[in-house]
């Protein structure tokens, strides 16, 4: 029973002694207590910074060709429009509203993103 107790006092001092978990015993030269030791960085414990992702090269024939169809449609607008006005809505007018939509979207994502 005595030499367990023994065991457990050798364990519980030599617990207390690693680096790290206490302020150093002694003072320092002029009577200060010296700060507590960091531990060293490793690679590891840095944060990775991930590259910029790659820009992707912009189609400019497509780019162009759906520019000047967005140019088409939206100027065909205004008379669809008008008739809507007189109570007579185009069919197609839906669909080249749609189609606008749908090409400036993606007009914005190649140029934009």
């Amino acid at each position: 029973m005595g030499l367990s107790r023994l065991w457990c006092a050798a364990l519980l001092f030599a617990l207390i002694q690693l680096p790290g978990q206490n302020p150093p015993w002694t003072p320092g030269p002029a009577g200060q207590q010296s700060p507590p030791l960091q531990a060293p960085t490793l690679p590891i414990d840095a944060p990775r910074q991930a590259p910029p992702p790659a820009k992707p090269k912009i189609d400019t024939v497509k780019a162009t060709q759906d520019a000047k169809e967005l140019a088409k449609l939206a100027g065909e607008i205004p008379a669809g429009v008008e008739q809507a006005n007189k109570g007579v809505v185009p069919k197609e007018l839906n669909d080249r509203l749609k189609r606008i939509e749908k090409l400036s979207k993606q007009l914005r994502r190649e140029l934009f993103l």
